[in-house]
């Protein structure tokens, strides 16, 4: 599971790179372009706001594999005992898995599906259900890292438990 995470790490790694540069070339462009030959960059200018949406939220995603993402971390440190900490962040991260597939991932489909008809105004040949594909796909990622999480959690509780009580 872990080389399967890796590869992952790598794909998604891969692709914000490769947005962030799109994303500097196509700004770059626009204010070219708005300067320099007076020219207005609707369609540059909306290509830079869904390469910015898709960039955060790929990049939420490998946030989540690095277990990067926000997190309370006050409510786990308060315990004392290793066993009741992995136990808490167990939860936690089944919590976690449960908002990702229901907002991101369920609600994201629904999202795509209601607005798969309409059409962009400055690039007519995207659909805006297009656009929003990239709430299912950083949930997918998101509840993948989520369960790799959750994996790792419940191996981290099976250890065995050493003399002082704590897990090795």
């Amino acid at each position: 599971m872990h080389t399967i995470k890796l590869w992952v790490d790598r794909f998604l790694a891969t692709v914000c790179i490769t947005l962030c540069g799109l994303l500097t070339v196509v700004v770059t462009w626009q204010v070219v372009n708005r300067y320099v030959f007076n020219g207005a960059g609707a369609l540059t200018e909306e290509l830079a706001k869904i390469m910015f949406v898709w960039l955060v939220l790929l990049g939420a995603s490998l946030l989540f594999g690095e277990k990067g993402h926000m997190n309370i971390g006050i409510f786990v440190d308060a315990f004392s005992s290793k066993r009741l900490k992995g136990m808490f962040q167990l939860s936690a991260d089944v919590l976690i898995l449960l908002f990702v597939v229901a907002i991101l991932l369920i609600g994201g489909l629904d999202a795509v599906d209601r607005t798969m008809r309409q059409t962009n105004a400055a690039i007519p040949f995207l659909r805006t259900g297009q656009i929003y594909m990239a709430l299912p796909i950083c949930g997918a990622f998101s509840a993948y890292y989520c369960l790799y999480n959750i994996w790792n959690d419940i191996l981290q509780l099976l250890r065995p438990v050493s003399s002082e009580g704590e897990a090795k």
